[in-house]
This record gives C-alpha cells, sequence and structure tokens, in this order.
C-alpha cells in the first residue's frame, strides 16, 4: 500500500469520525431540548390538577384556566413529538407501528414487540397476474353445502 492511499483512507476515517461526532452533539443537544420540554409538560400537569382539585373541593369555576393550560399542554407535546423525531431522523431510527419503541431504520423487526416493520406491499406478487383474477372468481362462487364432510361420523 502506498503512502499516498494511507494518507487518503486516514482522511476518510477522521471525515466519518467527525461527522459521527456532530450528529451526536446534536442528538445530544435535541435529548437536553426534550428533557426541558417534558419538565415544563409534567409543570402544566400539576397546575391542572391542582386547579381541578380545587374546583371540586371549594366549587371554584376554573374552567377557563384549565383550558388554557390544556392548550398549553398540547402544544408542549407537540414540541416534543416534533423534537423527538428530528432525534430519530439524526440517529437513523424509526417508530414502531404497534408499541412506538425505537428502532434502527435497517431492523426487520421490532427488538420490543416483534411486530414486523418493513411494509409488505413493495413485494412481488408470487403468482403470474394472470391467475389472480380467476382465484377471485373462485373466491365468488357460492360453497355447496351439500358437499361430504371430510370427517365421516361414525355410529
Amino acid at each position: 500500500m502506498s503512502l499516498n492511499s494511507l494518507l487518503d483512507k486516514a482522511i476518510s476515517v477522521a471525515n466519518v469520525a467527525g461527522k459521527k461526532t456532530e450528529e451526536m452533539v446534536e442528538a445530544s443537544k435535541l435529548k437536553l431540548q426534550e428533557v426541558s420540554v417534558n419538565a415544563d409538560l409534567q409543570d402544566c400537569y400539576e397546575k391542572i390538577g391542582s386547579l381541578v382539585y380545587r374546583s371540586k373541593k371549594s366549587g371554584e369555576d376554573n374552567e377557563q384556566a384549565i383550558e388554557q393550560l390544556v392548550e398549553q399542554a398540547d402544544v408542549l407535546l407537540e414540541q416534543l413529538a416534533q423534537l423527538q423525531s428530528k432525534r430519530e431522523e439524526i440517529k437513523k431510527m424509526k417508530k414502531c407501528p404497534n408499541c412506538g419503541a425505537s428502532c434502527n431504520v435497517d431492523s426487520h423487526f421490532c427488538s420490543r414487540c416483534g411486530m414486523v416493520l418493513h411494509e409488505q406491499s413493495d413485494l412481488v406478487p408470487t403468482q403470474p397476474q394472470e391467475e389472480q383474477p380467476q382465484q377471485a372468481e373462485q373466491a365468488e362462487q357460492p360453497v355447496n353445502q351439500e358437499e361430504k364432510p371430510l370427517i365421516e361420523e361414525k355410529l
């Protein structure tokens, strides 16, 4: 191996390492933002709970304040979902449609629940197109009720 090819490989490795480090830093920043938004959301939930408790105990009408806090919680939940989506995109992750677990983009099955992650629609049908309409016609035909049962009863 020549010195130039060795240097080229070293530069390539350094570039990849730099890019991975940059991705990890960005993912860490997003995670910190998620923690902050989650703390704000918990605070909002506590305020809603406190207002509901006080309105039940004393009969105060806190509906308007509760409604404002619910709207604020909805905004925070949307922010949290966006941050999680960005972080998963950076880390090359996807969510399981069944349980919501984060899975590697290349995974075929969810590591938490075992759900198939790849869509089956992009698969090529195993039978030629000509045979499929015949099967559909057969499925539409009524079943003959007078056929002999598979297992005959012995008396």
